[in-house]
Parts: structure tokens; sequence; C-alpha cells
């Protein structure tokens, strides 16, 4: 009797993995162009769009606190170094199946660090929390005249100025196309539509959470409401009308109020959400997800190519605020004192001293 291998299903992992890992690429590719770009002309790319739209139109002295500005690039280029230096080591092996775990958690480290780092550079207090800096991450790229993807593309409600028909804030000019399957072959300029789809399902969790706390608020407000009308009937010498409210429905009025304010959510909070999972949800997507190592290696490149962009659109405008000087001398000071940091730093700092 011949035997006929059946396929197995999908697990859970690795659907999630599949998924995460098509939505990092489409930001990669947003970022710096399909993988078959080479790196450094990617890179350079980006940096010339990046100064044209954020340093020679927007040069501005700033008198802000440069050691904390300097403090908060140290601890991004430290994170996007451990993170490079782990892919670099681990690549095409099964350890970086367990690398990126952790490298979800440092990519998203790398942008906020990179983030409060040009928050203090334009005279703003640190944020303190996280809700607090992707609040704030909003307002540094999403409502810019300038835009550049995939930073300033971020998912809202249809009444929020400045958005299109479907929400989408600094889009390609187009209706993005969010009913695309992550997992379909998707090439060239439907990573908008695959990284739209990110920012959607990342604002649908949101909207949940806030759909939830409403009804929590609603269901307390009607139990203090009966526990009131219990006291006043009993003072009365009568019994309550009905038993204690266990649960209660939104109206359609007040689920639409809930819903629209929900606030714009950008690849801060894609990235955040990518740094819950791997953190605290289950992390044997990233191990155990891959249908191979080159899988796994494909995503870990996406995750350390989109730290190094994210951190050079940052330097650009932190750049125009301190001064591309201050910034190649810091970044020079750590490039001596580390080999470890030679790589995308490197090649960053060559590009900032041409400013």
């Amino acid at each position: 009797m011949i035997k006929i291998a059946v396929p197995q299903p999908d697990s859970e992992q690795t659907r999630s993995f599949r998924t995460h890992a098509s939505y990092v690429r489409a930001f990669r590719e947003l970022a710096l162009g399909g993988s078959w770009t080479g790196l450094e002309a990617a890179t350079t790319r980006l940096h010339s769009l990046a100064a044209d739209q954020l340093y020679k139109s927007s040069r501005v002295p700033c008198g802000a606190d440069r050691d904390q500005v300097t403090s908060c690039l140290r601890r991004a280029w430290t994170t996007a170094s451990l993170l490079e230096a782990t892919h670099s080591l681990a690549e095409d092996s099964e350890i970086v199946r367990l690398a990126n775990g952790w490298g979800a958690v440092q990519t998203y480290y790398v942008l906020y660090n990179a983030a409060q780092a040009l928050l203090v550079a334009e005279g703003h207090e640190r944020p303190k929390q996280h809700e607090q800096t992707k609040r704030q991450f909003v307002d540094l790229w999403a409502y810019r005249t300038a835009k550049l993807a995939p930073w300033s593309l971020a998912a809202a409600h249809p009444t929020v100025k400045e958005s299109d028909a479907d929400g989408f804030l600094g889009g390609p000019g187009r209706r993005l196309d969010v009913s695309l399957h992550p997992w379909t072959a998707w090439q060239g300029d439907q990573a908008w539509d695959i990284a739209a789809k990110a920012l959607r399902t990342t604002r649908a969790a949101l909207t949940e959470d806030r759909l939830r706390k409403a009804r929590e608020r609603k269901l307390s407000d009607r139990r203090k409401a009966w526990l009131a009308d219990c006291k006043t009937r009993t003072e009365l010498g009568k019994k309550a009308r009905s038993s204690e409210p266990r649960s209660v429905n939104l109206t359609a009025v007040e689920r639409a109020a809930a819903e629209q304010r929900v606030r714009p959510v950008t690849v801060a909070d894609y990235l955040y959400r990518l740094r819950v999972k791997a953190n605290y949800e289950d992390i044997t997507v990233f191990a155990d997800g891959p249908a191979s190592d080159a899988e796994a290696a494909a995503m870990a490149s996406d995750l350390v190519d989109l730290a190094s962009a994210t951190l050079l659109v940052h330097e650009v405008r932190i750049a125009a605020r301190i001064g591309s000087k201050e910034l190649v001398r810091v970044m020079d000071d750590v490039l001596l004192r580390s080999t470890a940091y030679i790589g995308h730093l490197g090649l960053r700092r060559d590009l900032h001293a041409r400013l």
C-alpha cells in the first residue's frame, strides 16, 4: 500500500509568525525599498530623502538639554547594536529563532529611545511612559506636512482631521486595500496595503480595549444606581425592584463615540504590540512559528534594517536641532569606544557628516 503524506495544518504559532513577518517586511520595504536593494544604497537614498524633507527646510537652533538627547540616543544605538550583532552571529542557524523574540523587543526600544531623543531635542519634556511616547510619536510624524513612510503612516478614525475616507493619514494618495491578506505574495507598492493592515488591526485591538472599558464604566454606573435605589427602597420598607446588574451592552451611539475617541496608531504602536507578544503573550511564535531557519533569518534581517532606518530619520531631525557636527561628534565618541558599534551606525555617521 502506498502511503500518501498528509500535510499537517499550520500551528497557531506558524500563522501568527507568518502574519507578523509580512507586516515587518512591509514596514521595512516602505522605509528602504525591496529586500533586493543593497542596504548601503537604500540607506543613502533614505538619508537624501530625509535630509530634503526634514533637515534643509526646517533647520532650527535649539537650546534643548543636549546631555539628555545624547543619553537617549546612546540607549537607542546600544540596543540597535545588540540587535545587529545578534543577527550577525546567529544568521542562518536555529539560534536566530530564539533571538527573534528579543529582537522584536529591541526593535521597539530602538524606536522608543530615538523618539524620546527627538522629543527632547525639539524642546519637549522626555515622556516617562510608553503610552505617552506613542501618543507623541503621532504628533512627531503623522501630522507633519512632510511625509516619510512608514513613520508618517497612521490608522485613525475617518473623522480625524487630514485622514482619508478610510481613516488613514500619510498614505500614498490612493485607497489602501486592507482586505489584502498578509500571506499573499504581495510585492512593490502593495507594501502600503500590508503596512496599513498592520496598523488597522493594531488599532482594532485598542478599540476593543476602549469598548471593554466603556462597558465596565457603564456597568459600574448601573450598579451604583441600583445600590442607591435599593438603599432608598429599604429605608421606605420596600423590596428592590430587580436583581443586581451583571452585564450591559453599549448603544450604537455609545459604541460610535468610544470608537471615535481611539487615537491614531503608527508603526510605534505596531512595534509595541510585537514587543508585548514577545515579552508577555507568546514568545514561542518567534521560536516555533518559522517554517525554516531561512524564514526566521529573513525576519531578523528586516528587524535590523527597520531599526537602523528608524534611527536614521530621527537622527536627521535631531541634527536639524543640535547641528550635524554635534551629532557626528557624539557618534564618533561612541564608535571610538567600541568596535561593536561599527556597522549600520558607521554608515549613518558618514551620511550625517555630509549634512
